[in-house]
């Protein structure tokens, strides 16, 4: 008894030490597309990754982490609002800068919640969460979602930046198109011969200029989305990739020092390029692992986490640095490279992968955070927990506001940290897949049971947990459970033994998620419409950041 008063007075001692001390720079490493079995410290014996395993050493690990999707956009936006991206109709992938969707304005960020602070803020790399809203206004533009300074990609790193393959012919766009070209042209020969030959050939002229503009500019998609920007201005089309590393890491260094001088708290979010396709490591780290490409990719982004972390070490800023680590959703398994190599990443003993919106492999992720000033080293947290649980725990450890005026999903998982607390904030959480809840996780409070509940299951192909093409797993229906499976993930972790739906506790567990569910969906009625993509809009050079460049490059030569 007496150790277990003197374990929670030394935690809240701690906690009240949080509190009253300096505010700590806070600095988020996250990686695209890395899985959870690419870690040393969650079990990779086979890839070197000391620096983010040292992050684990020094800190908390967080082995059932969980991204609020399976997919880029949709679990980015749910970390930056600490909401499901349903609530924002930000469900749907974001595959062009010509898209007119982003992260709106009415949301309040994670950085906009540090400003307020008096924090620096900045993000290096990846943003994927929008560009223009109309033309050349940069509605979505990082600066206007509570960064003081931005360099990276506004879209995200596909083939086509470095590879022969595009993105738009592996998910069948370019074939599709080829197909309905050549089924008007007969339309327009038929025509021609029966009806009238002026209305033939003027029929198949507008085929041919309506048609080559889709197909040229989704054959060119790599062109139109290639922009690396400083701020508010493009200034690199293409992107080159031999550099682009080394660049992120000097932006981020650069931004941790002209803070320091200023004496000013920081929020760096360096977000990786790496290990998304096209994968492009450099010497030293080209062909240096044992796993081709990706594997050389996550070593070089290994080394640049270290690189950040020395800069921090160097200005003696170290100890009162809060990092976190980890992935926007689990690894890649469909991705090949153009020599048939795989470069996605490794699950882990999870089944499934990036886009399955409700398995483990999908969306349970690498996570670990450490503060050597105030958090514990080597704790291990086992109780689920979220990525949409960031911004509320830094709100309570820098005194933060979070709004009141909407539904907040994520939890502050402080005293989790801390040791505080055993037990997760979370009595639910759900999964979803696009705009539907495929799953929804139920841990009761009494029996430390984590139980999933399955209300739609993907078409894999028959005895494995992996789709046959990327096209398959991106155009698929995905048909509801006849009776949903329920699982004890805590004890099967693979979710290959569904309970028994004839006994209990079945029954009684599916009540209590079905009344949960309910509860969810009517915290839904004023989400907005979620996007639907449209193939004009992806496909409209005019909307193009390559016009948006070459209009940069006129005024500026005008003044």
């Amino acid at each position: 008894m007496e150790n277990m008063l003197a374990r929670l007075f030394s935690a809240l001692c701690l906690c009240a030490g949080i509190h009253a001390s300096e505010k700590p720079n806070i600095v988020i490493f996250l990686v695209d597309d890395l899985g959870i079995g690419d870690i040393g410290a969650f079990g990779n014996d086979t890839l070197r990754t000391p620096h983010v395993d040292s992050i684990c050493e020094n800190g908390v690990k967080l082995d059932h982490d969980l991204a609020a999707a399976s997919l880029c956009t949709p679990s980015r936006t749910a970390l930056m609002t600490s909401r499901y991206a349903i609530r924002s109709g930000m469900t749907s992938v974001i595959i062009s800068l010509m898209s007119p969707q982003g992260i709106p304005a009415s949301e309040h960020t994670l950085p906009q919640m540090l400003q307020e602070q008096g924090y620096a803020t900045a993000l290096i790399g990846k943003w994927h969460l929008g560009w223009n809203r109309q033309l050349f206004d940069q509605y979505y533009n990082p600066l206007k979602r509570g960064f003081d300074y931005y360099f990276g990609l506004p879209y995200t790193l596909i083939k086509d930046f470095g590879g022969s393959s595009e993105i738009m012919v592996d998910f069948g766009f370019v074939g599709k198109l080829y197909k309905v070209l050549g089924i008007c042209l007969i339309t327009s020969m038929v025509v021609s011969r029966l009806i009238n030959n002026k209305l033939g050939i003027t029929m198949a002229l507008m085929t041919l200029i309506v048609m080559g503009n889709y197909i040229f500019t989704l054959k060119t998609f790599g062109i139109w989305n290639s922009a690396l920007v400083r701020n508010d201005r493009i200034v690199e089309m293409p992107l080159n990739l031999t550099s682009i590393t080394q660049r992120l890491i000097g932006e981020g260094q650069n931004f941790i020092k002209s803070q320091h001088a200023a004496e000013k708290p920081i929020f760096l979010f360096m977000s990786w390029l790496h290990v998304h396709s096209y994968v492009h490591p450099q010497p030293p780290f080209k062909g240096a692992s044992q796993h081709g490409p990706y594997g050389d990719a996550v070593e070089e982004t290994d080394w640049a986490v270290g690189q950040i972390m020395d800069t921090l070490r160097e200005l003696q800023m170290l100890d009162n640095t809060l990092f976190y680590f980890s992935s926007d959703h689990g690894g890649d398994k469909l991705e090949h490279d153009e020599e048939g190599r795989l470069v996605g990443g490794w699950n882990g003993l999870f089944r499934g992968s990036k886009g399955d919106g409700s398995h483990e492999g999908g969306i349970r992720v690498p996570t670990c955070v450490q503060w050597s000033a105030k958090l514990p080293r080597r704790k291990l947290v086992s109780e689920p927990t979220s990525q949409m649980d960031l911004m509320p725990t830094l709100a309570s450890i820098v005194g933060g506001r979070m709004s009141t005026d909407r539904s907040i999903d994520g939890k502050d998982i402080l005293p989790l940290l801390t040791g505080e607390a055993t037990r997760t904030p979370h009595d639910f959480l759900f999964h979803y897949t696009r705009n539907k809840i495929s799953a929804i996780r139920y841990m009761p409070e009494e029996n430390g049971t984590v139980y999933k509940l399955h209300y739609l299951w993907p078409q894999w192909q028959p005895g494995t947990d992996t789709w046959a093409s990327l096209g398959d797993q991106v155009f698929a229906i995905y048909i509801p459970l006849s009776k949903p499976l329920l699982f004890d993930v805590a004890k099967d972790p693979r979710e290959e033994k569904p309970l028994d739906t004839s006994i209990e506790p079945y029954s009684s567990v599916v009540k209590s998620i079905e009344e949960a569910k309910r509860s969810h969906e009517k915290s839904l009625t004023d989400a907005p419409r979620g996007y639907v993509p449209n193939l004009h809009e992806y496909t409209n050079p005019l909307r193009s950041t390559f016009v948006e460049y070459a209009w940069q490059m006129v005024t500026d030569a005008m003044k």
